[in-house]
C-alpha cells in the first residue's frame, strides 16, 4: 500500500474543505450599508422587470429602511427605478413628497406621529433619500406613491387639514369639510404632546366613519360646492374621502378582516400606477403576505393580462428574530451552507430550481437576509392607547 506523507493529506483535506466552504453561484455577499459598495446585487435580473418588490418576512424590522435604501439606489442605477411605492394610503405619500422636496424636518416630526413610518429608522431613511435626490437631475429623483388604502385615519385627517388651512369655510360645509377641522384642531393640544401615536384609532372611529359617508354623499350630490372650496386639490381630497372609507371597511386593527377586499385594492392601484408611468421602475417595500401565492403581486406577475406579466421581481426580506433564524428555507441553507448567512452582514440569495434548501421558497425570486436582530427603534415620547380603544 503507498503511503501518504501527513503534509500531503493535510493539503488535500484543505483542498476539499475549500471546496465545500466555496459561496454558490446563486450567493452574493451583500452589505446594506449607505456606501458604494454594490457587490453582489448584480444577482437581481434586471431584463425586462419593471416591479421590484421588497417583501418583508414581517413587518418593522429594523434593518429593512436602510435595505430599501441600498436595493433602491443600486435599482436607480441599472433599472431606472424612480418610484417607490409604500404600503400606506395617498396621505403618507403626500407627506412624504413635501419632505423630499422642501427638507423641512418638522414635516419629518408629522410623517412619524401620523403615518406607519413612526421609527427612528425611518426618519434617517427619508433624510438619507432627500440627500440622494438632491444629487440627481429633477427629472431623474425619485418620488413616493401609495398603492394601499388609507387606513391611518391620523395622516389622512392631518392631510386634509392642511388643504383646509386658513380658508374659511362655508356654512353649507360645515357639517363635513368643518366637522373634520374641528376634530383635528380639538386634539392639537395633546397630539403635539408626543412625537408618536402607538394607537389603532386615535380619533373616534365611529365619529370618523360618519364624516366619511356624509362627505361621500355630499360630494354626489353638490360636488360643486367641493370644487368650488378645495379648488385644484379636489381630485386628492375626494380620493383621501374614498380610500378611507375602504380603510374603515378594512378596520386594521383585525389584519384579517376583508384582506382579501385590500388585496384585490391594492391589485388595481398598482395596475393603475404602472399604467400611469410605463417608462419607469418601480420598487415596493409591501408585506410578504401580498406576495405569495394568489396575492396581489403574485397576480401581477403571473397573469396573462396583467401589464406586469412576467416583469415582476420578488425580493424576500428576511433577518435575525430574537438572534435566532425563523423561516424553514434559511435554516436548510444555513444547514448547507454553515459559513455563510451568520458570518456575513447580509446575504442575497437567488432562487434556483437545483438549490434544494430553497424549495418551499419557489414563489420568490430572491432572499435578502441581514445577519442583524431588532425591530424599529420608537421616539422617547410615544403616545400608547389599547387597541381599539
Amino acid at each position: 500500500m503507498m503511503k501518504i506523507s501527513p503534509i500531503i493529506f493535510l493539503l488535500s483535506l484543505t483542498v476539499l474543505f475549500s471546496c465545500f466552504s466555496q459561496v454558490p453561484e446563486n450567493i452574493g455577499l451583500v452589505t446594506i450599508e449607505d456606501d458604494n459598495n454594490y457587490d453582489g446585487f448584480e444577482l437581481v435580473e434586471i431584463d425586462s422587470n419593471q416591479l421590484f418588490v421588497l417583501a418583508e418576512h414581517w413587518h418593522n424590522i429594523q434593518s429593512v429602511p436602510m435595505a430599501t435604501l441600498k436595493t433602491l439606489k443600486y435599482l436607480h442605477k441599472h433599472a431606472n427605478v424612480r418610484i417607490l411605492a409604500i404600503e400606506q394610503g395617498t396621505s403618507a405619500a403626500m407627506m412624504i413628497n413635501s419632505f423630499l422636496e422642501t427638507g423641512d424636518t418638522i414635516r419629518l416630526r408629522e410623517i412619524a406621529r401620523n403615518t406607519m413610518f413612526w421609527g427612528q429608522e425611518n426618519w434617517r431613511f427619508f433624510q438619507d433619500l432627500r440627500s440622494f435626490n438632491l444629487t440627481l437631475p429633477e427629472n431623474d429623483r425619485v418620488y413616493v406613491s401609495s398603492i394601499d388604502i388609507e387606513y391611518k385615519m391620523e395622516s389622512a385627517i392631518f392631510v386634509i387639514n392642511e388643504m383646509i388651512a386658513d380658508r374659511s369655510i362655508p356654512k353649507e360645509l360645515k357639517s363635513t369639510v368643518g366637522a373634520f377641522h374641528e376634530l383635528f384642531e380639538s386634539k392639537r393640544s395633546h397630539r403635539e404632546q408626543f412625537q408618536g401615536l402607538s394607537a389603532m384609532f386615535y380619533y373616534d372611529k365611529e365619529l370618523v366613519e360618519s364624516l366619511v359617508l356624509s362627505t361621500i354623499n355630499e360630494i354626489e350630490q353638490k360636488q360643486e360646492l367641493y370644487t368650488d372650496f378645495f379648488g385644484e386639490d379636489f381630485v386628492l381630497f375626494a380620493t383621501m374621502i374614498l380610500e378611507m372609507d375602504d380603510g374603515l371597511t378594512f378596520d386594521y386593527t383585525n389584519p384579517n378582516y376583508n384582506y382579501k377586499f385590500r388585496d384585490r385594492l391594492i391589485y388595481r392601484n398598482f395596475i393603475s400606477l404602472i399604467e400611469e408611468n410605463p417608462e419607469v421602475g418601480v420598487l415596493c417595500v409591501i408585506g410578504m403576505r401580498h406576495a405569495t401565492k394568489n396575492s396581489s403581486i403574485y397576480k401581477l406577475d403571473n397573469l396573462s393580462f396583467s401589464p406586469l406579466y412576467q416583469k415582476v421581481s420578488i425580493i424576500k426580506v428576511s433577518a435575525l428574530y430574537n438572534k435566532i433564524l425563523t423561516s424553514s428555507d434559511l435554516k436548510r441553507f444555513n444547514y448547507n451552507y454553515p459559513n455563510i448567512l451568520r458570518e456575513n452582514p447580509a446575504t442575497l440569495i437567488k432562487h434556483t430550481n437545483e438549490d434544494a434548501a430553497l424549495r418551499s421558497s419557489k414563489l420568490f425570486d430572491y432572499t435578502l437576509f441581514v445577519n442583524q436582530s431588532g425591530t424599529l427603534t420608537p421616539f422617547p415620547n410615544v403616545y400608547k392607547s389599547e387597541y381599539g380603544k
